[in-house]
């Protein structure tokens, strides 16, 4: 691979701005790897040579170069040298290949919102849990608190301040098994609290957000989503509100600013509860994320959020971000659930994100699923033209709408054949007419992209495109 000159980096960096040049060469240089303009395997010139070049600092260029590296962004080899990464080749783990097909031993087929396994960051969590486990007292190693080790709670408070524009203290923060079990206990309270047991959803919705809510005794009710978020105006009367307002599930729509405001004075007149489920919230990738509901209202707002979709869900390892009115009766059902969660898992997370170990993966999981998503939404528009993908540049999943249900159908298996999660659109609404496609889109790379618009196509067209 060729070596990189001072001049190939302008190219791609543009003007140096007046201030703020190691943010410029940072962030120029994480975007252009991204973005296919450094190509993987390329040779980035010397420190000394870049900075000679470009017009910066020595120490500015190596300090952008060393964040980078520990990003993923880009590798440092023997003798020095400092390529660019590839990233869709280091992300080819020992489960799933290049078409997203399970490996040996895969026990279930992923989820449409489940992130690509092998980017999980295994070196940097062997870290926090050796450096957590080293320095945690022995006081710990009895029965947890059940609403979560302080260290994780004062660490998630932090980070949530800053990502989501939560007010969030540690004393609002319990730790959950996941947003699935923050949602079942937050249920046995609503159905529990008197208030009574009408909880609003999205339509269309997470089956299995609608199924734990049911399974709590609750009474669903669903409100129709359209390209502006939920429709506040037919908002029934009802105790709670589930919603995925930074990128809905399964539309991938953000709720407007307009409709925040109008949900926010429907939970404050009748009392309510509003449950913002911040899905994949942080994986945004055309801009910076929206913030989250909770800072309209921090008395009305509950906000659930998990490591499933930028680590892993097989940690188990989730928050809710509790109204005082409902943190004790929370605290209380997760003592009576289960005890507590684990605690040396709590310590690893709370140290992986003391270090600063959790935003650098964070930072390389959006250029990777930011690049992917790129790559097959390209092909598409190249190659299936009509075939209408929704929602934001965000998140894990690609929402197609389909012209009837045997396309559906055909589509979700043939996808599944390939390897790629995928659901059927009409299992996530109460209405009949919904039809579609929900992709799985975080590990569909290499040879799976031309497959998975040959089929996307194919189901658009109709019955002969199919035979």
């Amino acid at each position: 691979m060729r070596r990189l000159q001072p001049e190939d980096l302008l190219l791609v960096l543009g003007a140096r701005p007046p201030t703020d040049v190691g943010a410029w060469l940072r962030d120029g240089l994480r975007d252009a790897v991204a973005t296919g303009r450094l190509e993987p395997g390329a040779t980035l010139p010397s420190s000394r040579t870049a900075a000679a070049g470009l017009g910066v600092s020595r120490g500015t260029v190596a300090a952008a170069v060393d964040e980078l590296v520990g990003e993923g962004v880009l590798e440092s080899r023997p003798r020095s040298s400092v390529v660019v990464a590839d990233l869709d080749r280091r992300s080819h783990g020992t489960t799933p290949g290049p078409a997203g097909r399970p490996g040996p031993g895969a026990e279930r087929p992923a989820s449409v919102g489940a992130p690509d396994p092998a980017l999980f960051p295994r070196a940097a969590w062997a870290r926090a849990v050796r450096d957590a486990m080293r320095e945690l007292p022995d006081a710990e190693l009895g029965y947890p608190d059940p609403q979560g080790l302080l260290g994780l709670r004062r660490a998630l408070a932090a980070h949530l301040r800053t990502a989501r524009a939560a007010p969030v203290e540690a004393e609002d923060v319990v730790i959950v098994s996941g947003v699935a079990q923050g949602l079942a206990l937050l249920g046995e309270v609503l159905a529990g609290g008197g208030g009574g047991d009408r909880v609003v959803v999205e339509d269309p919705a997470s089956p299995g957000v609608v199924a734990q809510l049911r399974d709590s005794g609750l009474e669903v009710v669903p409100v129709p989503v359209d390209d502006r978020g939920l429709r506040t105006d037919a908002l029934p009367d009802a105790a709670a509100a589930v919603v995925t307002p930074a990128h809905q599930f399964p539309l991938g729509v953000v709720l407007a600013p307009d409709r925040r405001r109008e949900l926010v004075a429907w939970a404050q007149a009748g009392g309510r509860l509003v449950l913002e489920d911040d899905y994949d919230a942080e994986l945004r990738y055309d801009r910076q994320p929206v913030g989250a509901l909770r800072g309209l209202d921090p008395e009305h707002v509950a906000l659930l959020g998990s490591v499933s979709k930028l680590l892993s869900p097989a940690l188990r390892l989730g928050w809710v971000v509790a109204p005082a009115e409902v943190r004790e009766a929370l605290v209380d059902a997760k003592r009576r659930a289960d005890l507590g969660c684990s605690v040396p898992e709590q310590a690893a997370f709370a140290r992986l994100i003391a270090d600063g170990a959790y935003a650098r993966h964070l930072r390389r999981a959006r250029l990777t699923y930011k690049r992917r998503r790129g790559l097959l939404l390209d092909a598409l528009a190249r190659d299936a033209p009509h075939v209408p993908v929704e929602g934001v540049a965000a998140g894990l999943h690609l929402v197609v709408r389909l012209p009837d249900g045997d396309g559906e159908a055909w589509a979700v298996s043939a996808l599944r054949g390939a390897g790629v999660p995928a659901e059927p659109l009409s299992g996530t609404s109460a209405h009949d007419g919904t039809r579609g496609v929900v992709v799985g889109a975080a590990r569909v790379q290499g040879t799976a992209v031309p497959r998975v618009v040959e089929i996307l196509r194919a189901a658009a067209d109709g019955a002969e495109s199919r035979a």
